[in-house]
């Protein structure tokens, strides 16, 4: 016997199953993005000011942030040498994953206010969601009471290399004119160190971080 059905009961059933396909689709990939990183991990504690400013402690702070995750707008990681959200996805804001981006990993090593006018230096948790009010662009022009531009060739460890869309800090300098660049990269990346030639290439310039006391 064959069953017929009628053609707008085929519509509804068809339906139901497109809706059913898309939030499964939508679970699977909020799952592998990793949305619950921020959400279960980071906090909004309030930063601790901090009299004692040093470039070997502001190093300690970036090391703390080497082989964790990058995300796009992010500021808030562990400490357990892993991206604990791989394969987010790129330039985009909401996927939750966990790292810092470019501006963001450098806001927090440099221990700066969200306040632009002030030039203070406060202590960040490494799980507290902050990205901080600069991009890359404004580090490079200085933008900020803590931030100056300066000249490349004086640039030391714990200064920046700055373009419009990027900013690196510098870990160590190399004797053939290069850097050991301390970055948050890409979702691809993650942030580490790696060699680079920002100081020889045009689109970077050189920024420093004032009151520093050692």
């Amino acid at each position: 016997m064959t069953i017929r059905r009628h053609p707008k009961a085929t519509v509804l059933l068809l339906a139901v199953v497109a809706a059913a396909a898309a939030i499964l689709f939508t679970a699977r990939l909020a799952q592998a993005f990793h949305t619950q990183f921020i959400a279960q991990n980071c906090n909004t504690n309030n930063p601790q000011p901090t009299a004692t400013f040093t470039r070997h402690g502001s190093t300690a702070v970036a090391l703390h942030a080497q082989y964790e995750g990058y995300q796009w707008a992010g500021g808030c990681w562990n400490d357990n040498n892993i991206d604990d959200s791989p394969g987010d996805q790129t330039s985009n804001p909401n996927t939750g994953g966990e790292g810092g981006d470019c501006s963001g990993f450098t806001f927090k090593v440099w221990r700066e206010s969200t306040d632009v006018n002030d030039a203070g230096a406060y202590q960040w948790n490494m799980l507290r969601y902050i990205h901080g009010p600069y991009t890359a662009d404004a580090f490079r022009l200085g933008d900020g009471a803590p931030n100056v531009t300066y000249s490349k060739s004086g640039l030391i460890a714990m200064d920046a290399l700055a373009s419009y869309h990027h900013i690196g800090l510098i870990y160590a300098t190399n004797a053939d004119g290069t850097d050991q660049i301390i970055e948050a990269k890409g979702e691809a990346y993650g942030t580490n160190i790696w060699t680079r030639t920002y100081r020889g290439d045009s689109n970077y310039s050189g920024v420093r971080r004032l009151g520093w006391t050692g």
